[in-house]
């Protein structure tokens, strides 16, 4: 072989690799592209769902639940809803905070049940709003319900982690009403608890 056509070999072989990681990396975009907006359809009825928690109408948000997971395809799509809001998370409250990497449901929940920031009075009507979406989450992932057992993956299970979420939920909004450095920092250790507890068994 030649040092010409070697090289020439060579640039066709990488030129090949190359457009190959292209065409790899653009399919998982507009994969990624139609998750989100799976998700974020998810997340305005999870928004819907929180306001009936709120006014104290469980029945409301279960029947909203129930009517909603008819048409979402997969568990993740729900469960998403716990990211970065530039990433296709709810991020925490409605309006976006201005670091990206904080404005996250479980990022915040972690930090709160480690440690309440003296201001957090600030955040009270955010961290509350949050708090019913978590509360909606565990009722939709109810309503989802887990396909089969498998070991120690059940349905029962399933339910149990997803009403503790739920429950929860409510405490961490209550308690962040009332503005309550401690009590925020106990109700997010109880939902950090439901959802490490959940992700124990149910890993993928």
């Amino acid at each position: 072989m030649t040092t010409k056509f070697r090289a020439m070999f060579i640039v066709m072989v990488l030129t090949a690799v190359f457009s190959l990681v292209i065409l790899s990396a653009q399919s998982q975009a507009g994969d990624d592209d139609e998750d989100i907006k799976a998700a974020k359809a998810v997340q305005v009825t999870l928004k819907k769902m929180g306001e009936s928690f709120k006014k104290g109408e469980k029945a409301e948000a279960k029947k909203t639940a129930v009517e909603a997971v008819k048409k979402i395809e997969e568990t993740k799509h729900i469960m998403m809803a716990f990211r970065q809001r530039n990433k296709g998370g709810m991020g925490v409250g409605e309006k976006a905070g201005t670091n990206p990497a904080k404005d996250c449901i479980e990022t915040t929940l972690r930090d709160l049940a480690r440690d309440v920031p003296a201001g957090v009075a600030k955040q009270a009507e955010a961290l509350e709003t949050t708090g019913y979406w978590i509360a909606a989450l565990g009722e939709m992932s109810i309503a989802k319900g887990w396909p089969k057992d498998q070991g120690k993956k059940t349905k029962k299970a399933w339910t149990a982690y997803s009403e503790e979420m739920r429950e929860a939920g409510i405490e961490f909004a209550k308690a962040a009403a009332a503005k309550g450095g401690q009590e925020i920092k106990k109700a997010a250790g109880k939902v950090n608890s439901a959802c490490n507890n959940c992700h124990s068994i149910f890993k993928d």
